[in-house]
């Protein structure tokens, strides 16, 4: 499951960053993506949010896959879902104090894998 999101994310976020590249973020139609953060970093932005989307969702199962079976699995499952989402603040506040990513951008990459992780799993749950 997680190579077919995999691959479908990757369908979806290449032709996302390069029509990123191609539009001229500076006109005045477009003012609204500066606030989000420098525009010039928005292709980037949309593939680092895509990574992290990637990253957090195989943390997500390998979390989920090594609790079954665990007699304080809550408890654990918790700490490790906490922990996850504390490492992902982090590298995205360092990344925005360090004035490199576009929110907007890493907004959209993250969405993307969101969609795909949502739809696959629906799929599977009509399977069953």
């Amino acid at each position: 499951m997680t190579n077919k999101i995999l691959k479908q994310t990757l369908v979806v976020v290449v032709p996302l960053t390069v029509l990123s590249l191609l539009v001229d973020w500076n006109t005045e139609a477009l003012r609204f993506v500066r606030l989000f953060g420098n525009p010039r970093f928005l292709p980037a932005s949309i593939i680092i949010g895509a990574v992290l989307g990637v990253a957090n969702m195989r943390a997500m199962i390998w979390g989920l896959e090594h609790m079954l079976g665990s007699h304080q699995a809550s408890a654990k499952l918790v700490f490790l879902s906490l922990f996850r989402l504390f490492i992902l603040f982090a590298i995205i506040i360092i990344l925005a104090a360090l004035n490199l990513i576009n929110f907007f951008g890493l907004l959209v990459g993250m969405t993307v894998v969101f969609i795909f992780l949502i739809r696959e799993g629906l799929k599977m749950a009509q399977k069953q």
